[in-house]
């Protein structure tokens, strides 16, 4: 899990930012996610709409799939969604600023897709860890 200094490359940052897609600032990466899980513009809004970026999460279990989601759609949309983030100044100078640093999403809650579960079952068995492969692409980029 990204936190204390690293905390800006969560998805749940409430840093505001603008996602060109959906043609609306967003108020967290996890708002921007959910709502490009769906084409549904109503339910796009319900996401977008959440007070929290938990709660844009949980209303994101519930949307109508966008076609191919399972099968690419969730890569390509953290893509745009990391992409669109990144290029706020502010955030853009921060990511710049972990230089070569290996970024890992770690956590506990099993999560081996998006991050690397460090719990006794998955401590030996790294993640994919696509969230941090996508941001190191992001920032090799703009390097």
């Amino acid at each position: 899990m990204f936190a204390g200094e690293l905390a800006f490359l969560s998805n749940f940052d409430q840093t505001p930012f603008r996602m060109p897609l959906l043609d609306v600032e967003v108020a967290s990466a996890e708002h921007a996610f959910n709502a490009l899980k769906t084409v549904d513009p109503s339910q796009q809004r319900y996401v977008l709409e959440a007070p929290t970026p938990g709660e844009s999460k949980r209303r994101g279990r519930w949307v109508a799939l966008r076609r191919g989601w399972d099968i690419g759609g969730r890569v390509w949309a953290m893509q745009l969604v990391l992409t669109a983030k990144f290029t706020a100044p502010a955030l853009s100078t921060l990511l710049a600023g972990t230089g070569d640093l290996r970024l890992v999403e770690t956590n506990h809650w099993h999560d081996q897709f998006w991050g690397s579960c460090f719990c006794p079952q998955h401590e030996r068995v790294p993640g994919t860890n696509m969230l941090g492969e996508l941001l190191m692409a992001v920032r090799a980029h703009h390097n």
